[in-house]
């Protein structure tokens, strides 16, 4: 089945499951805007000291909200792509004539593969011959030592729960920063940052500023096995690989 509009994704089997991963998609593009709208995202300022008249150029950043913000939007993207694995594969046990009490996508991470098996044949009574079996354990491989991504988002997802997911945000630089004086002449400001936070830089005299630069952030896992792994890319790979498992789901009614 073809899902071309809104209607037809919420009354397809697989509705809810696409208009989860399409949230998560909506929070991580929400993110990327963020950066790009933080209130310090001007970039530079010029400084002129009242007492000598000496200018100096300084970036401060001031966005403190910008963090949290993040946080809560990395948070709810990572919710909704793992209930959007939870939903396809409720939906794809009810298609197949198996139980659906208490189910969610069987992903282990403490579990090895033979324990895995044991898990679904005997416990969730679903057999080998199953391509929900196949898929689990021969394509997605989501016990201990498995795919890696799929493993990832299981366990930040349970973190969300109990604890907010705090990146480590921080502005490596500013880039396209310009400051012209009163010759005409143009400096072009290469602004490294580390964590010498606020940065100054003195100027010569009678200088303006051409061209304030951008920030640019950098976003990373503040714990766990992501520690100081970037948010973006993690979190759009993350919803690039539950979207093949849940069409690989549907593929299969």
């Amino acid at each position: 089945m073809t899902v071309t509009s809104r209607r037809e994704i919420w009354d397809h089997p697989f509705g809810h499951a696409l208009l989860k991963i399409e949230r998560a998609n909506k929070h991580i593009t929400d993110i990327e805007q963020r950066l790009t709208s933080a209130a310090d995202s001007h970039g530079v300022s010029l400084h002129v000291d009242i007492k000598t008249g000496e200018q100096s150029l300084y970036y401060l950043w001031t966005d403190r909200p910008l963090r949290s913000d993040v946080a809560l939007m990395v948070g709810d993207a990572i919710h909704n792509l793992h209930c959007a694995l939870d939903i396809a594969w409720v939906e794809s046990l009810r298609a197949h004539g198996f139980g659906t009490a208490h189910a969610k996508f069987p992903v282990y991470p403490e579990k090895s593969r033979t324990e895995l098996e044991n898990t679904l044949t005997k416990t969730r009574k679903i057999p080998e011959t199953s391509p929900l079996f196949d898929l689990v354990m021969n394509r997605v491989k989501t016990y201990q030592g498995g795919d890696a991504d799929i493993l990832a988002l299981h366990q930040l997802d349970i973190d969300d729960k109990h604890h907010l997911l705090i990146p480590m945000l921080t502005v490596v630089g500013v880039n396209g920063a310009e400051v012209e004086y009163e010759d005409g002449s143009v400096d072009r400001i290469a602004v490294v940052l580390t964590s010498n936070i606020p940065w100054h830089r003195k100027l010569r005299a009678h200088a303006k500023i051409k061209n304030h630069g951008k920030p640019t952030f950098r976003v990373t896992f503040g714990n766990g096995d992501l520690r100081d792994v970037e948010v973006l890319p993690t979190l759009r790979r993350f919803s690039a690989k539950a979207g093949r498992i849940v069409r690989m789901l549907q593929r299969m009614q």
